[in-house]
């Protein structure tokens, strides 16, 4: 093509026709310059339609993450409702100990265990990669997902700090440890990750704990604990369940942007 171009434009010069060469060399020059725009045209398709490609993938695995960490989440809620429930159980007892049994005080207090959200979390942001994503607001969520996360967690290790510090250390202090130990693993099965027969590996009860129904029910220090306890947990439900809330839209977001 180069050397038939070349040839026409020889054989204009031979002839004279100077001002037809030049016509035709400006006209060959647009041409070039049309080609090339071309080209670079249907480069850039080419990028635009990988780098979608790409945020496909990207955005079909988040959608992916996201319902996980949707459904670990409400796992912990629904585990912090449990110990709700227990509290306001064993507040009832203060209330009406007549209502009460040793065995149902000891299942109570030792199936209270802490519980702490641990979401799948993608390098999206730290990485750059999010630039990928043509939704702005989906972007803004994204890069505040981790900031919602942490508030979360923050509020989920005072529970955590006081269980550890101040609520098993009084379950040892008063001297029903060995009990509450028994009475968690009879029911252990429903907290494990797996669901399925445990054999309990506390042998039985105390035999030389001084303590009964009615001395604990006269213990406001351990009211005291149950009541905070049922406190850190509503607020971490409250908190649980905002996020929960963000959870939902940022899916809703995602599924809008993917293209089947």
């Amino acid at each position: 093509m180069i050397k038939f171009f070349r040839k026409i434009r020889q054989n204009m010069l031979s002839e004279g026709n100077t001002g037809k060469y030049f016509k035709y060399a400006i006209g060959e020059i647009i041409l070039v310059v049309i080609g090339i725009l071309i080209a670079l045209q249907i480069n850039n398709w080419n990028e635009q339609r990988i780098e979608r490609k790409k945020e496909q993938a990207i955005l079909k695995r988040l959608t992916n993450e996201f319902r996980s960490n949707r459904e670990q989440l409400l796992n912990k809620i629904e585990s912090r409702n449990d110990i709700i429930k227990k509290c306001s159980r064993l507040l009832s007892y203060y209330n009406e100990p007549e209502k009460a049994d040793i065995d149902s005080i000891l299942t109570y207090l030792g199936s209270i265990v802490p519980t702490t959200f641990d979401p799948i979390q993608n390098d999206l942001v730290s990485s750059g990669s999010i630039e990928i994503i043509t939704n702005e607001e989906l972007k803004q969520l994204l890069i505040n997902w981790s900031t919602d996360v942490i508030q979360l967690q923050e509020v989920e290790q005072m529970f955590l700090r006081y269980y550890e510090t101040i609520y098993m250390p009084y379950m040892n202090e008063i001297g029903i440890q060995r009990d509450l130990g028994f009475s968690f693993w009879q029911k252990a099965s429903s907290a494990l990750l797996e669901a399925r027969k445990v054999s309990n590996p506390i042998p039985g009860k105390s035999k030389i704990s001084m303590y009964n129904k009615v001395i604990l029910l006269s213990d406001p220090k351990l009211e005291g604990m149950i009541v905070w306890t049922m406190n850190l947990n509503t607020f971490n439900n409250q908190e649980g369940q905002t996020l929960m809330n963000r959870i939902d839209y940022i899916l809703q977001v995602l599924e809008s942007e993917i293209v089947d």
